[in-house]
């Protein structure tokens, strides 16, 4: 319906112009002819413009959310099931949670706190970590040592995954590695896991769902068929969860 409410005052513009020029309804209009009627239209109605420039952001969002859906569909395993993901909350829960992050990210920061309140408001909450390090190689060597903490000490990674998130600055692995001494793991068992084939895979699926899903910035949530794209209130990612019960 709105592209006919674009267009139609066109029509008519074109019409009257016809009209009042003396020309037979029968008469046919050249291609320049109609063009330059058509700027003229314009000229005299620039609001028109604005108006067409928001009918095709609408369409290329629905667009947009129609193919992101299909993603969810076609890559719903690989997002929530993957059993080299590190997961968090409660392993068995019925509804899950899917967090795309960096540690170096000032917004995953700000909602470390977010996700950890509603972990403890939502007992039946499965939280799984996809580990996208896209601003720094601190962030990348921080990633690996994680997933790698992930290998060696599955029940250890949300202590080490929240005490990173909690550091104000990372600037190179020794600083990951000071977390991991603070917390008393073994560190020769989490090196032995560093060059393991699941790391690199997983930072590679990682980046792959992010292109398919539409997601260019950290954090991102998915809660079934929902993306929230961005530091969004506890509220809103609340009434996500709520809707999978």
């Amino acid at each position: 319906m709105k592209s006919i409410k674009l267009f139609t005052p066109l029509v008519l513009a074109i019409g009257l112009l016809g009209a009042t020029t003396g020309m037979s309804q029968a008469q046919e209009f050249t291609k320049d002819e109609i063009g330059v009627m058509v700027r003229e239209y314009i000229l005299t109605h620039p609001e028109i413009i604005s108006e067409a420039i928001y009918i095709l952001q609408d369409q290329a969002e629905q667009q947009k959310g129609q193919q992101e859906g299909a993603a969810l569909k076609q890559m719903g395993d690989l997002l929530y099931n993957n059993a080299i993901d590190p997961v968090g909350g409660n392993p068995n829960g019925s509804v899950t949670l899917v967090e795309f992050f960096d540690y170096n990210c000032g917004y995953c920061k700000r909602s470390n706190s977010v996700l950890q309140t509603l972990i403890k408001q939502n007992p039946d909450l499965k939280v799984v970590y996809k580990e996208w390090p896209i601003l720094s190689e601190s962030s990348g060597e921080a990633a690996k040592i994680a997933l790698a903490v992930n290998l060696a000490f599955p029940e250890q990674y949300e202590d080490v995954h929240r005490a990173l998130l909690s550091l104000s600055s990372l600037r190179s692995a020794n600083d990951v590695w000071k977390v991991i001494d603070k917390l008393k793991l073994d560190r020769s068992k989490i090196e032995a896991m560093l060059e393991r084939p699941e790391v690199a895979l997983h930072l590679q699926q990682t980046t792959t769902l992010a292109q398919q899903l539409g997601i260019t910035g950290t954090p991102a949530f998915v809660v079934g068929d929902t993306i929230l794209k961005g530091a969004y209130p506890i509220e809103q990612i609340q009434q996500a969860i709520d809707s999978q019960s």
